[in-house]
């Protein structure tokens, strides 16, 4: 049985949450002549074992059953459009009952258009079991704890001429964790971040864009919030290409510079390093591939920002009208920025992921799908001997099934 219970912290963020909704809606709203009103929603449901759900040197492994309804509201007019979407879930471990939670995401976007700005929003708040972002956050699949996030983010777009696009977007987020034991050592966290670009179109087929952002991060220990544990500020700057190759091939690039400074407890740092997103894509009438680079920064819930290099392969397949067969192919590797504190948050870590999958289309609505999911991940500790290096792989046999609701749709 589903339960919904709120501390006081996070009765806070749905209560801003539900007002910028609510706030939002009602500057969108406008007349009602010309609008299009959707509902759709989705079932998913996934059952599956996995023979080591903590990824530990000793495994442990335990049956996993997912459920994860969604419901998406939308009211589009030819100057307007707002979307709601309200997600409540559950998975359950039959060998493993502390790792049975919730999960939960309510958002809200708007966008309202004129001949030269568009202006946009979006707001979301969810609650998240921390494992379930192991890979690109702590790496720490042993935790029982929820991660509870919520976040803002405009933007607004001007455009100069036909050809070309001044954009700024800045957002906002928090991140604080229930029920994560001392072992765990999450701190909640802040992320300020803004980003100025430049795009200009130069044929149908290319276009460029470049872009300087400055990022704040912070954290906390535990529930204090008088003094930053953490605390780091990065600027930058990044120049990205997009090119249509052919009707078949697209080529995507990115690449820029970054320079950080951190502080914690009196000791500062700096560092530069380059960020990338570089990705090659073929698309034909019975199957699709790609190939991708990416180097990017991404906070950790041990209150360190980390640099996150990553290669993989996509591949998909139409063996006929209904079935389809993918291929999913990822390597990561996750490096500290400026950690000044020995021991647990001077750690490296190496994550492959393999997951070759089989989609059946039942019906328009229905489709039936089954995976194998191999992952290995390797945590190196430097500065703490009671900490040695830890190896660990499973393997993931999972049976899904969704259900795709068309929904109504009224206009008028």
């Amino acid at each position: 049985m589903l339960s919904l219970s709120l501390n006081s912290g996070q009765s806070s963020r749905v209560m801003r949450s539900v007002l910028a909704f609510i706030g939002l809606y009602l500057f969108l709203l406008g007349p009602s002549q010309g609008a299009e009103w959707t509902l759709k929603g989705s079932l998913d449901q996934s059952l599956g074992y996995d023979s080591n759900v903590r990824m530990q040197a000793d495994p442990q492994g335990s049956f996993k059953y997912m459920i994860v309804p969604v419901l998406t509201f939308l009211r589009k007019t030819d100057v307007t459009e707002i979307q709601a979407d309200a997600t409540y879930g559950t998975q359950v471990y039959t060998e493993i009952p502390q790792f049975n939670q919730d999960i939960q995401h309510y958002g809200l976007r708007g966008l309202y258009k004129t001949d030269k700005l568009d202006w946009a929003v979006e707001s979301s708040y969810s609650i998240t079991p921390s494992r379930n972002n192991a890979v690109q956050d702590s790496g720490n699949f042993n935790s029982n704890a929820t991660s509870d996030t919520w976040s803002v983010s405009p933007s607004v777009s001007y455009k100069i001429d036909e050809l070309n696009s001044i954009i700024l977007s800045p957002s906002y987020s928090e991140t604080s964790f229930t029920n994560a034991s001392a072992s765990d050592n999450f701190r909640n966290r802040s992320n300020t971040n803004v980003n100025l670009a430049w795009q200009g179109l130069w044929t149908e087929r290319y276009s460029s864009t470049v872009s300087l952002f400055y990022s704040k991060f912070e954290s906390q220990q535990g529930s204090t919030t008088s003094l930053s544990d953490f605390a780091f500020d990065s600027v930058g700057i990044n120049l990205s290409n997009a090119y249509s190759l052919s009707e078949n091939w697209k080529l995507d690039g990115t690449i820029g510079g970054r320079h950080t400074e951190s502080k914690s407890n009196g000791t500062s740092g700096s560092s530069i390093g380059f960020l990338a997103n570089a990705s090659l894509g073929y698309t034909a009438e019975s199957y699709s591939s790609s190939i991708f680079f990416n180097r990017s920064l991404a906070p950790s819930s041990q209150g360190n920002l980390q640099e996150l290099t990553g290669v993989g392969l996509n591949f998909d397949y139409k063996i006929a009208d209904n079935l389809t067969a993918s291929f999913n192919a990822n390597y990561q590797q996750s490096t500290q920025i400026n950690s000044t504190n020995q021991g647990d948050n001077q750690r490296a870590r190496k994550n492959i992921s393999i997951q070759p999958s089989i989609n059946w289309q039942l019906s328009p609505d229905w489709t039936l799908s089954g995976s194998y999911r191999y992952r290995s991940q390797n945590r190196s500790f430097s500065g703490d001997v009671n900490s040695p290096n830890t190896d660990a792989e499973s393997n993931l046999f999972m049976l899904s099934i969704n259900y795709n609701w068309q929904g109504l749709s009224i206009s008028r």
